[in-house]
């Protein structure tokens, strides 16, 4: 019987970048490593960090604190390091999956669905993780019958459920949130630590945001907050250059001298700014479409800082976060809701103490081990009613190259 012996993640082929969903891939990747004793990150890039594998910058880049093995495909000569926002690459897929004909592990875990059509024509078992919808034409749906399709991954109740309507099985699918590292959080920082670390005033009053600068994610919200609240000073940490410069555009027209744009910074860097905060904000837009599916990895982030939130009230966020325990929640796009409920922390500190604390201490069910143990858990009783004869991806070597290496390269 197929037993979990070894995993291959085989990623979009875009580690690192300043996307998001990269450094989920990557704080993954080190769970499972933790997990299994054969485990693989797969990705691309180019001769020299294919050589290398795992490095320092690497390392550093996405706050990961134990060495495992990443392979880098080389499907370019020489990149400059990280990989811009619109990176594809349909050569990295097929070799990706060239590799796992080649290592034959008991399970490929993707988040991309060229990956998965090609693994499981391969005959390799597959675990799918995805976080937005799916559409009645989808060509995805024609995974959910087949044999070697393990499973899929979400991150809401509410995607699980719209994948089910389409056709996936309940006993193949599996809602389970982000997470969180919690080593990046230590030691603990204070206020006052760490505004001294970041050159910040010490009497400021600091509303923080971590993320991306895109307008889905409520910045027009937050810089109409801020235009609220001229005695407060809002720091933005994160985005890509063209939506920096675009915020920074919009705080001269709204004629915003209180909002401080800080831009990306790595993963093993981020804790120092969060702990300089005095009010954590995700102020996510109900405009958007994935609104009511979203699970933001900020949302944990803030969680493990000890520092009040104020977010959104949407659906999925609201399974997390609920008003005056864990955090304060305000009125999706309505700057004057952020603002009535930044105001109350400021007046009510032993309020803004205890959400805080409520939420430090439920974010430890939110780490990305737990999270790793779940789908651990999920898949293996599902790779056991497997005929171990019906998989043997060496076997399918031979078709593979002649169907795609010549395409691949």
């Amino acid at each position: 019987m197929a037993t979990l012996k070894s995993l291959l993640y085989l990623s979009y082929g875009n580690l690192p970048s300043k996307m998001a969903h990269t450094i989920q891939v990557a704080k993954m990747a080190q769970a499972l490593s933790q997990k299994l004793e054969d485990f693989e990150l797969v990705t691309g890039g180019d001769i020299k960090s294919a050589l290398k594998g795992m490095d320092t910058e690497f390392k550093d880049w996405y706050g990961l604190h134990c060495n495992f093995k990443v392979v880098r495909i080389p499907t370019h000569i020489k990149v400059n390091y990280p990989f811009p926002p619109d990176y594809y690459n349909p050569r990295f897929f097929k070799l990706a999956v060239l590799y796992a004909c080649l290592k034959s592990p008991s399970l490929v875990y993707t988040r991309t669905p060229n990956i998965v059509e090609l693994s499981l024509k391969m005959g390799i078992p597959v675990i799918w993780e995805k976080h937005e919808p799916i559409n009645d034409d989808s060509p995805s749906r024609k995974f959910f019958d087949d044999k070697n399709f393990i499973g899929f991954v979400t991150i809401s109740p509410q995607l699980l459920d719209q994948y089910i309507k389409h056709g996936l099985s309940p006993e193949k699918s599996l809602f389970v949130h982000s997470g969180v590292d919690l080593s990046n959080f230590l030691p603990y920082q204070s206020k006052d630590f760490a505004r001294q670390k970041l050159s910040f005033a010490q009497d400021e009053k600091i509303i923080l945001y971590s993320g991306h600068l895109y307008e889905h994610k409520g910045i027009p919200t937050l810089l109409e907050t801020a235009r609220l609240m001229p005695e407060y000073k809002f720091v933005l940490v994160g985005g890509w250059t063209n939506d920096i410069n675009k915020v920074k555009e919009d705080c001269k027209n709204l004629n915003l001298n209180n909002v401080k744009i800080v831009g990306h910074v790595v993963q093993s860097e981020l804790a120092s700014y969060l702990y300089a905060a005095d009010v954590l904000i995700l102020p996510t837009s109900k405009s958007w479409h994935l609104s009511e599916t979203t699970s933001p990895l900020k949302l944990f982030e803030y969680m493990a800082t000890r520092r009040p939130i104020v977010a959104s009230a949407l659906p999925t966020i609201n399974t997390v976060l609920r008003d005056r325990e864990n955090a304060l929640l305000a009125q999706p796009d309505e700057p004057l809701s952020f603002k009535q409920a930044i105001v109350q922390l400021f007046e009510n500190p032993t309020l803004a103490s205890v959400i805080a604390e409520r939420a430090f201490e439920e974010v430890h069910n939110f780490t990305w081990d737990s999270r790793v143990e779940r789908i651990l858990q999920f898949a293996a009783p599902r790779l056991q009613k497997l005929d171990e004869g019906l998989t043997i991806p060496r076997k399918n070597l031979m078709r593979y190259i002649k169907c795609y290496l010549k395409s691949a390269l």
